[in-house]
């Protein structure tokens, strides 16, 4: 049984590039005055599903759901962490559409402190993880 919690998260970039295009309507981009500021995009990666909360069993399929800020990614990795250590790669090499089924294996540890983490196959830097969520075998 799966337990949904659902939150709303909106990328720093994005939220940069709607002041700035709101700023440029209400003053004008021709007013001798407008200051604009260069800055360079920041790829990022942010990873929506599974959140904080969520509850899965052994043998479940969860769907892991991430978006990124630009569509320069072509692949992702994908790697199931408790705590702070890598448990296990859960895909490699995955062309970025933006969600994957993991089917979840009947044999896992039971714990409340996992988290996905999505990253970019090409720059390892570029990544981002999910909020905690647990497995647990209630049988």
């Amino acid at each position: 049984m799966k337990y949904k919690l659902y939150t709303v998260v909106i990328s720093a970039a994005i939220l940069i590039a709607l002041f700035t295009g709101c700023r440029q309507l209400l003053e004008g981009a021709n007013d001798p005055g407008f200051i604009t500021t260069d800055f360079e995009p920041v790829e990022e990666i942010v990873v929506s599903s599974p959140v904080n909360g969520d509850i899965y069993e052994p043998g479940e399929s969860m769907q892991i759901m991430w978006f990124s800020s630009f569509s320069s990614i072509s692949n992702i990795d994908i790697y199931l962490y408790r705590k702070s250590v890598v448990k296990r790669t859960i895909t490699h090499n995955l062309a970025n559409q933006g969600s994957y089924t993991w089917h979840i294996p009947n044999v896992i540890d039971n714990s409340i402190n996992y988290t996905v983490k999505v990253v970019n196959s090409n720059n390892p830097e570029e990544f981002n993880s999910s909020g905690r969520f647990a497995i647990l075998n209630n049988n």
